[in-house]
């Protein structure tokens, strides 16, 4: 399904898989950290993995929101072109 915006060619994959891309980078950091902290983690590291918690978040968050709101963009003009 394309989603042509003035001849930019955008698409709705395109966007999904833009966002995910960050969102395995995201993980991929929050994982070495995980990996990283060992037995006895310091408050520093603790603090650290909790920023790359947040980020992790904060990244599926806005691809979550992003595909609702394109997926409901989409639902509307095709209700009102009915």
């Amino acid at each position: 399904m394309a989603i042509t915006a003035a001849g930019t060619g955008l698409t709705f994959d395109y966007i999904n898989n833009s966002i995910a891309t960050v969102v395995q980078s995201r993980e991929s950091a929050l994982l070495t950290q995980i990996g990283n902290l060992g037995e006895s983690p310091t408050t520093a590291d603790l603090l650290a993995m909790q920023q790359q918690v947040q980020q992790w978040t904060m990244t599926t968050q806005i691809q979550s929101t992003l595909v609702k709101e394109i997926s409901d963009a989409l639902k509307s003009i095709i209700q009102k072109s009915a």
